[in-house]
């Protein structure tokens, strides 16, 4: 089996497939046992993490490029949970598989890029026939395609690919639930 669930990254718990190790069995003492943080886990922890980020990111673009209100104002859409949550979990996949194939961070960078790319224009095709796409880069941007994505934001999907790498699925496949156990008493 290849990627999240044989590769090791630098600090990672050692695991086995089975979900857990246990530690201290010998002498009837407690065990302690670790088991991965499963996909739903991680599909809530990059869905909420993308979901402020994108919050963060129109406050910050409304306060220096447009109004400069202070009250920093954000917004997003229920539907960027699901969307950056899938997405991330596509792109954690291809990150293993990508390590597994010694793909250069540069080419990484520019799959991902494409990616990006490839989703909001799908998920703001299907979103516009519902007039529930919260984003419309047509009148903010020169190089859009149908409003849906500018490719004025190529640096930003590039870069902040390769920094969610790092920062979110590193340490979130290293992650563990720790559970403990107590021994069973002998029955005589």
């Amino acid at each position: 089996m290849s990627g999240i669930y044989n590769y090791e990254l630098k600090g990672s718990v050692p695991l086995c497939e089975c979900g857990g190790v246990a530690l201290d069995s010998s002498d009837n003492k407690p065990t302690i046992g670790y088991s991965r943080v499963s996909w739903p886990y991680r599909l809530a922890f990059y869905s909420i993490n993308a979901f402020y980020i994108e919050v963060f990111w129109t406050a910050m673009w409304s306060y220096f490029l447009e109004d400069g209100d202070l009250k920093l104002v954000g917004y997003s859409s229920v539907w960027s949970l699901i969307i950056y949550g899938l997405s991330f979990l596509v792109i954690e996949r291809l990150y293993f598989f990508f390590l597994d194939h010694k793909i250069t961070m540069l080419a990484r960078g520019f799959l991902y890029m494409l990616l990006c790319f490839a989703v909001e224009l799908a998920f703001g095709l299907v979103l516009m026939q519902f007039d529930a796409n919260s984003w419309d880069y047509s009148q903010q941007f020169t190089y859009h395609l149908f409003g849906c994505i500018a490719l004025e934001y190529a640096p930003l999907w590039f870069f902040g690919s390769l920094l969610f790498e790092k920062l979110a699925i590193e340490p979130c496949t290293r992650a563990a639930f720790q559970s403990f156990s107590q021994p069973k008493a002998k029955s005589s």
